[in-house]
C-alpha cells in the first residue's frame, strides 16, 4: 500500500533528496500555493540518501523544486496525470502563483527527475517490457474505451485513422513490424472523438510511411519511451511531441478532432480537486491492519507507511491564492 514519491530540493548547486510513502496521488495539491508552502511541505518528508532513489516500477509521482534556477519539474496525481487540457490549465495557474518560475511536467517521470540532478536513469529503470498485444490497430469492444487514437498515411493520398485503447506504449515498442499488421479495414477516413468517449485520449501517434516518421504525444508517465522508440525504429525519425497532441491535427489536416473541452468545466474540475480535503491514509492503513489482525492474519507494516506529514493550509488561505490566479486567466 502507498503512493510513492521522491522529492527534490536543488540549492547552491547540489540536491537534498526526499522520500514519501503516501504523496504522489496528492501531490498537485501539496506543492500548487507557491514556493514557501512547497518547500515546509518537502522539507516534512523523509530525507534519504542515493540509496532512497525510487524505480520506475515504485515511483508514482515525483518533484523537483530547483531554487537556483526558478524551476519546478514534476508528475503525479489522478485527472491530471492522463487530462492533458485539465493539467494545461493547472500548470498555467501555477504559473501565476509561482510567479518567475518555469513549471514542467515530468513526462518520463522518475527518470527525468533523476537526469535533471545527474543521478545515472540506469539506476532507475528496471528494464521492464511491454507486451505490445495490440498490433492490429483494431478498435476496442466498447467505443468509450476509446483513450488513444492512431493516424496512419500509407501514400500521398491514403490516410487512415484508428480509435484505439491502452496507451501508445501498448503499440510503438512494437517497431515498424507493426505497419505490417495494421488491417485497413479497422480504419477510418475521419474521427471526431467526442462520438466515441468523453473522456480525452492518453496519447496518440501518426506514422508517415512513404516518409519513415514517427510522431507521438502522450499525457501518461512512460519512463524512458523515446530512447526505446529511438532503438525500435531505428531506421525511422521519431519525434516526441510530450503533450501537443494538437500536433496529430496537424498531421491529419483536421481529419481527426479532438473533443471540445470546455474552459469553465475544466476550471470548477480543477478548483473543487485543488480545494478539496485530503483523507488521512494512515487511518485508513491502521482500519485495514486491524480487520486483517481480527481475522487471524499477520500483517507487517513498513516504518515508511506509518509517516503521513503535510503542510495544509486553510481553506481560505487556498481560495484567496487560487481565485488571484484565476484572475490573471484569459481564455
Amino acid at each position: 500500500m502507498g503512493h510513492r514519491a521522491n522529492l527534490i530540493i536543488v540549492r547552491n548547486h547540489s540536491y537534498e533528496l526526499y522520500y514519501s510513502h503516501w504523496c504522489a496521488n496528492t501531490l498537485p495539491k501539496n506543492i500548487f500555493w507557491g514556493e514557501q508552502y512547497a518547500i515546509k511541505f518537502i522539507e516534512m518528508q523523509t530525507k534519504v540518501d542515493e540509496s532512497g532513489w525510487l524505480n520506475d516500477a515504485w515511483a508514482e509521482g515525483g518533484a523537483i523544486l530547483d531554487a537556483d534556477k526558478k524551476k519546478v519539474m514534476f508528475y503525479g496525481g489522478e485527472d491530471i496525470r492522463y487530462n492533458i487540457p485539465l493539467r494545461d490549465l493547472y500548470v498555467k495557474l501555477m504559473g501565476y502563483i509561482w510567479e518567475g518560475w518555469e513549471i514542467k511536467w515530468a513526462y518520463e517521470g522518475i527518470v527525468d527527475l533523476a537526469a535533471y540532478v545527474g543521478y545515472p536513469k540506469e539506476k532507475v529503470l528496471t528494464g521492464r517490457k511491454n507486451d505490445c498485444a495490440h498490433t492490429s490497430l483494431a478498435p476496442p469492444e466498447e467505443k468509450d474505451w476509446v483513450d488513444t487514437v492512431a493516424s496512419v498515411k500509407f501514400s500521398p493520398n491514403e490516410m487512415l485513422l484508428f480509435p484505439l485503447w491502452g496507451g501508445i506504449d501498448n503499440y510503438l515498442p512494437y517497431g515498424p513490424d507493426l505497419v505490417n499488421r495494421i488491417d485497413k479495414a479497422y480504419g477510418y477516413p475521419r474521427i471526431s472523438l467526442s462520438e466515441w468517449s468523453h473522456d480525452f485520449p492518453i496519447g496518440g501517434f501518426h506514422i508517415d510511411m512513404e516518409r519513415r516518421r514517427l510522431e507521438f504525444w502522450h499525457a501518461n508517465v512512460i519512463p524512458n519511451i523515446f530512447q526505446q522508440l529511438q532503438e525500435k525504429w531505428s531506421d525511422w525519425e521519431v519525434v516526441n511531441h510530450y503533450g501537443d497532441y494538437e500536433s496529430q491535427c496537424r498531421c491529419t489536416d483536421g481529419l481527426l478532432q479532438f473533443q471540445d473541452m470546455s474552459h469553465h468545466h475544466l476550471l470548477e474540475t480543477l478548483k473543487t480537486q485543488l480545494l478539496k480535503e485530503s483523507s488521512n491514509p494512515v487511518d485508513s492503513l491502521a482500519l485495514f491492519v486491524q480487520k486483517e489482525a481480527e481475522a487471524g492474519k499477520k500483517v507487517e507494516v513498513n516504518p515508511y507507511a506509518l509517516k503521513h506529514d503535510t503542510y495544509e493550509l486553510s481553506r481560505n488561505v487556498k481560495e484567496q491564492i487560487l481565485d488571484e490566479a484565476m484572475e490573471k486567466l484569459q481564455f
